[in-house]
């Protein structure tokens, strides 16, 4: 009887997805039965539903990571997509900063992680529709978070990592200086964070922060454009020194997700760097280019095709008009 019912649990789970064509049925059992497996009920310092990232040693949740298994779940369970999106909120603290992870027994602080919880609503809501508390409960966790970056993380204009942990790639080439290092694709994903903000506000009728959160985010991707660029492709910065940190890292090329918010030149040599084979490989976007001497097959993230990667490079392309670049993307990661 027990087997019987939890049979029935996961066949609901799962039927609730999208059919998929045959040739990705089986795969795609798997990793709905995976995302299925790995939720966990409220306990402890989980105080609503969770998916973890695994049940081995990596048995919490991260504060970036959360945010992709949010979009997992948007189109067919997006109840358990908003728990799984706003559950990082539940320990924000007086700042306006996120644990860098949280689980049934700890809450951890040993670093943050990156800003793309604005992206990550705006997909949210491509999919799925907040009713006007999700959208204040949005609103006020955005919007303290996008502050804390803006209070605690930036200098010179920029904003940066004191980590390569922060960024979530921890190892990637691009932190080779040492810290603070900005990098930037996190310029990228504070702009997007601004504009979500703005949008949402208009949502809440609160025009003036609206137009507030929209000049903030228009007057850095100007200030972005100017400083991080060098010969129309993205650099990460060594902020104590000024210096260019070379590096064969994708990480920088995820500027993608601005879209045609970027110039065109811009736009084509990165997209040309990154669809050559430098980067994209039989299965998709290495995380640091096979050519570097810095490569390992098994490299965390000098190498290895990641799944949070591909899906920001991806969104990029679409958002450039690339559609059938980001859809070969796809087909080479699945």
């Amino acid at each position: 009887a027990a087997r019987d019912n939890m049979n029935a649990a996961f066949r609901a789970f799962r039927d609730a997805f999208p059919v998929l064509p045959e040739a990705y049925r089986t795969m795609g059992e798997l990793a709905i039965f995976i995302d299925w497996s790995f939720l966990v009920r409220p306990g402890g310092f989980l105080r609503r539903e969770g998916m973890l990232m695994s049940k081995n040693w990596m048995n919490n949740v991260w504060s970036w990571d959360h945010c992709f298994n949010a979009l997992a779940l948007a189109g067919s369970h997006p109840e358990a997509a908003w728990d799984a999106y706003i559950i990082m909120a539940d320990h924000q603290d007086v700042t306006g900063r996120l644990p860098d992870s949280i689980s049934d027994q700890h809450v951890i602080w040993n670093y943050c992680k990156p800003p793309i919880h604005g992206w990550t609503l705006r997909r949210l809501m491509e999919t799925m529709t907040l009713t006007p508390a999700q959208m204040e409960e949005a609103y006020d966790f955005l919007s303290r978070w996008t502050l804390w970056w803006m209070n605690y993380r930036r200098r010179d204009g920029l904003y940066y990592y004191n980590h390569g942990n922060d960024s979530g790639w921890d190892n990637s080439t691009a932190f080779s200086l040492l810290p603070p290092v900005a990098t930037p694709e996190l310029q990228a994903f504070m702009i997007i964070q601004m504009e979500m903000l703005s949008d949402l506000a208009r949502r809440l009728h609160r025009e003036d922060d609206a137009q507030r959160w929209q000049a903030e985010a228009d007057a850095h991707l100007a200030f972005f454009l100017e400083r991080c660029f060098r010969d129309d492709l993205p650099v990460a910065i060594q902020l104590s020194t000024g210096k260019i940190i070379e590096n064969e890292s994708l990480l920088p090329y995820e500027i993608l997700v601005l879209g045609k918010r970027l110039p065109e030149s811009v736009r084509r040599k990165v997209i040309d760097l990154v669809s050559s084979d430098k980067y994209f490989t039989a299965h998709g976007f290495a995380t640091e280019s096979p050519s570097s001497p810095f490569y390992r097959d098994d490299g965390y993230w000098r190498g290895p095709i990641w799944a949070p990667s591909t899906m920001l490079m991806i969104d990029g392309l679409e958002k450039c008009g690339e559609a059938a670049l980001a859809r070969e993307a796809a087909r080479r990661f699945v």
